[in-house]
């Protein structure tokens, strides 16, 4: 076009001009005409079998030309943004009926469940003008999980009694509900309700009956999944730390023999899996944890307390996994704790808030932060309140930063467990 106007003024170089851009457009049809034709290149999509958040992977496209001639193929695949993919567009050479596997790598940044767009091809020959355009439906959905090997290696080195954690040693506490062991004299300071009478009066001297704390329990793990959880909290969302807590500890758990099982409720219980014992049981609870997410709603503690009991008749230790914001919201948690506290044991995992602690014990040194921080100061202690209310109605509290919530939480079963609270 440039060369076109300068040459203008000179009728025969502007005549030349025109038969080259009239051979170039006719170069260009002629190739729209006899390029590739639809199907011309097929396209299948194969995901890493596992994927997990921060963890790379390579995402394969399987590429054939059903041609007799070569193609160059451009492919802008929908990958989704929360995979992060390294490239948009992937470029290959296909010689005539040629397979051929290309593909990207991907490093996903949360976790859940991410449907994949569809796959849009540019096809042309090589040294043509003009593109065939192509767009194939490839369904798939992208599984993220939380970072397993990050939780292991969490436990490995967080826990000081990991040969407990997988049932190395077995607790015998006396006076206790579980299997019976045996028979034994009376000693002082034995609880004088575990005397057998029958025993008793066989032997002539005060026998009591020892028991050995049941091995497999129930451990009811209380995810909350409302807007309290959707907060941003350090490297993700309030949720993303207790999903992974709640794992952690299911795992434990599980090689300790016991029977765990999961409730995810917002207004009410919206996904649940029974209590069970046995290597199965934390995939099924992995599959059903890895894509819940927040979402607006404030939680109903005492219909899903109300669900959950009526789910599970065996005394559990119910772990409600929760943060704690304000006096209202504690009334509801505590009527639901009071609700089954005659039957089931309460563990209440309230995940801080380290934003709004760093805002109430900085120097405010203007007007507005020196608001933020009273505001922050107040929100702290009516926690504060709220924590101590859970403590005197019996219920057991975890109140940690978001990254020390996992480690807190299995110490503390440990601990219940060790003591033979439940």
């Amino acid at each position: 076009m440039p060369i076109a106007v300068l040459a203008a003024a000179v009728p025969a170089v502007a005549a030349l001009v025109l038969l080259a851009a009239l051979g170039l457009l006719a170069w260009f049809v002629r190739d729209g005409v006899r390029g590739p034709e639809e199907g011309a290149v097929t396209l299948d999509r194969a995901l890493p079998r596992r994927l997990s958040v921060g963890a790379g992977a390579r995402v394969e496209l399987r590429l054939r030309n059903r041609t007799d001639g070569p193609l160059v193929v451009r492919i802008a695949d929908g990958c989704p943004a929360a995979l992060r993919p390294e490239q948009e567009v992937v470029e290959a050479a296909l010689a005539p009926f040629e397979e051929r596997t290309v593909g990207y790598d991907i490093t996903p940044h949360r976790r859940g469940a991410f449907p994949f767009g569809p796959a849009a091809l540019r096809l042309r020959r090589p040294g043509a003008l003009a593109e065939g355009a192509q767009e194939l439906e490839l369904p798939d959905t992208a599984s993220v999980q939380p970072d397993l090997a990050e939780l292991r290696e969490q436990s490995l080195r967080s826990r000081r009694d990991l040969l407990t954690a997988v049932g190395a040693r077995r607790a015998r506490l006396l006076g206790r509900d579980g299997d019976f062991e045996r028979l034994r004299d009376f000693v002082s300071g034995d609880d004088i309700r575990r005397v057998d009478w029958k025993a008793t009066a066989r032997a002539g001297r005060p026998i009591v009956r020892v028991h050995q704390t049941e091995r497999a329990q129930n451990l009811i793990l209380l995810v909350d999944a409302t807007r309290l959880m959707a907060a941003r909290a350090a490297s993700g969302t309030k949720m993303d730390f207790a999903v992974r807590a709640a794992l952690l500890v299911a795992w434990v758990a599980l090689a300790r023999g016991d029977r765990v099982g999961v409730a995810v409720f917002d207004a009410g219980v919206r996904a649940w899996l029974p209590p069970r014992s046995g290597a199965g049981q934390f995939r099924r609870i992995l599959d059903l944890l890895f894509d819940q997410q927040p979402v607006q709603r404030f939680p109903r503690y005492r219909e899903a307390a109300r669900q959950v009991a009526g789910a599970v008749r065996r005394r559990s230790l119910l772990v409600w996994l929760t943060d704690l914001l304000d006096a209202e919201q504690g009334r509801e948690l505590l009527s639901a704790l009071r609700a089954v506290r005659a039957r089931h044991l309460s563990l209440v995992v309230a995940i801080d808030d380290p934003d709004v602690r760093d805002l109430a014990e900085a120097a405010p040194e203007t007007p507005q932060a020196l608001y933020c921080a009273v505001a922050a100061g107040e929100i702290l202690d009516e926690r504060e309140t709220l924590i101590r209310r859970l403590r005197v109605e019996g219920a057991r509290v975890v109140d940690k930063r978001p990254e020390e919530i996992s480690a807190s939480l299995v110490d503390r079963y440990l601990q219940i467990k060790q003591r033979g609270d439940l």
